[in-house]
Parts: C-alpha cells; structure tokens; sequence
C-alpha cells in the first residue's frame, strides 16, 4: 500500500494493518513506521499549474 503526496510504502498491509494505516496516517498524519518499508514525499513544489490550459 502507498499513500501520497506523503510517499509511504507499505508492507502486510491485511485488513487489519490498513484499518491502523487509516487511523493513524491518513487521519492521524503519521507514518507507521513499524509497517513503512520506505518513504519518498513528493516536493513541495512538484505541484504544476494548469491556468495556461484553460481557455477563456
């Protein structure tokens, strides 16, 4: 299992590891580091504008 723009990689993630990862990652905002096997968080700055694209 992977969340991001956090980057975590997950190992087991079973039913029961996922409801933990939902709990405290994805709400709690805190990597589970004994399930984590690597983490790679996109940059701040990775997000591209697209106004250019929208037509007026």
């Amino acid at each position: 299992m992977v969340v991001y723009p956090d980057g975590a990689w997950y190992r087991q993630a079973n039913p029961e590891v996922t409801l933990r990862l939902i709990r405290e990652h994805l709400i709690g905002n805190k990597v589970v580091e004994e399930y984590a096997f690597s983490t790679h968080p996109l940059p701040k700055t990775s997000l591209v504008s697209c106004e250019h694209l929208i037509e007026a």
